[in-house]
């Protein structure tokens, strides 16, 4: 079988059809017509989910997984496979990750002797709700004897067909901030009758700004550094009218929870503060978010060595701060993680997001050298 020819097919007819969260008819339909046609079991999971499983014999399986769904962004590509699907695009590379592990389970077909059993999870919603945690509370690691896990992502900021990855900690746990300043209204003539929630608002960016540098570790490793950044702001109805609400939205970033609960008591600390300063209400709320990305020490160790004889590889120094619901699966087996170099140097997400399909050819030599590696 050719498979750079079916690695390139795969995603570009997934690229094709983008769709969101958990409503991937078109997408589960093209997978599910991949797998039917190979010696697994294939199993439905969540709405829209997949997973095909590979029984060799053996006491343990290894899992490989692929995020199948797409962005709400508009595709500016002139290309003869872009998105069919107005507003909708593979701008954060999914459809390569599924093309990898598609292509994978061909080529596990293929082969009958392995050291151990192989479990394929196509999985929904990993931009939405966090798809990867509904797919671990199945019990299909438990009830497979997955004993470890791994993924990769399409990576624009390092060479193409590169692959990147560091034992430890590889991405934060990531929350959303919503602050909501309640103040009164008042014409802009009588500012002394009301309470100017767009001067509390920027009051509350600036101290929480301040606070979180007075607080923050002086000179701290990479894996200490922590985010908070309010990144939008609306409040107001008119010029001439003092406004009586504002909400500010942001992120904030942590690789551990004792520093995620600083993060957090910053923020309610400064609600509280302005709250009875300006005689207000300030309500700071923020999600649970998803956990760290952490690659296992010792399974990184174990096929640390196959990974550089078969593969071009670079150690990353530092970890990245962008989130992923990956990270769930890490919770429940030794997971690794891979960064995937598309060399383009153009930002996940953006409405021009391409790559050349060659390089997933060495994302699927990744995934069978750990078949392979334990």
């Amino acid at each position: 079988m050719d498979f750079q020819k079916q690695l390139t097919l795969h995603r570009r007819e997934l690229h094709k059809i983008p769709e969101l969260s958990r409503d991937l008819p078109k997408t589960k339909a093209y997978v599910k017509s991949v797998l039917e046609t190979l010696d697994c079991q294939v199993f439905e999971v969540m709405e829209s989910g997949l997973y095909a499983y590979f029984d060799r014999g053996k006491a343990t399986t290894a899992a490989y997984r692929a995020d199948m769904d797409a962005l709400p962004v508009t595709e500016v590509n002139q290309v003869e496979y872009a998105s069919v699907h107005s507003g909708r695009m593979h701008a954060c590379g999914h459809d390569g990750h599924t093309a990898m592990v598609l292509a994978l389970a061909q080529y596990v077909d293929t082969v009958k002797d392995l050291p151990s059993n192989v479990l394929c999870i196509f999985q929904p919603a990993e931009e939405t709700t966090g798809g990867a945690k509904e797919i671990c509370e199945t019990g299909i690691l438990e009830a497979y004897h997955v004993d470890r896990i791994f993924g990769i992502h399409m990576w624009p900021f390092i060479e193409a067909g590169k692959i990147c990855g560091k034992a430890g900690p590889m991405m934060p746990r990531s929350s959303e901030i919503t602050i909501e300043v309640f103040g009164r209204t008042s014409h802009a003539t009588a500012p002394e009758n009301g309470i100017d929630a767009l001067f509390i608002g920027c009051k509350y960016i600036e101290q929480v700004y301040a606070l979180h540098r007075e607080r923050s570790r002086p000179n701290p490793t990479p894996e200490e550094r922590t985010i908070i950044q309010i990144c939008k702001m609306e409040s107001g109805t008119a010029r001439n009218v003092i406004s009586g609400y504002s909400a500010l939205l942001g992120t904030m970033r942590a690789f551990s929870d004792e520093d995620f609960a600083g993060l957090v008591a910053i923020l309610e600390e400064t609600a509280e503060k302005l709250s009875q300063e300006y005689g207000c209400q300030i309500k700071a709320a923020h999600s649970e978010g998803y956990p760290p990305v952490f690659n296992s020490r010792e399974l990184y160790r174990q096929v640390l060595p196959a990974v550089k004889e078969h593969l071009p590889y670079e150690e990353m120094e530092t970890p990245a701060m962008i989130s992923e619901d990956y990270s769930f699966y890490g919770l429940r087996v030794p997971s690794l993680f891979f960064f995937l170099g598309t060399g383009t140097g153009i930002a996940l997400h953006s409405n021009n997001f391409d790559f050349d399909e060659q390089v997933l050819s060495q994302g699927l030599e990744l995934y069978k050298t750990l078949l392979f590696h334990q």
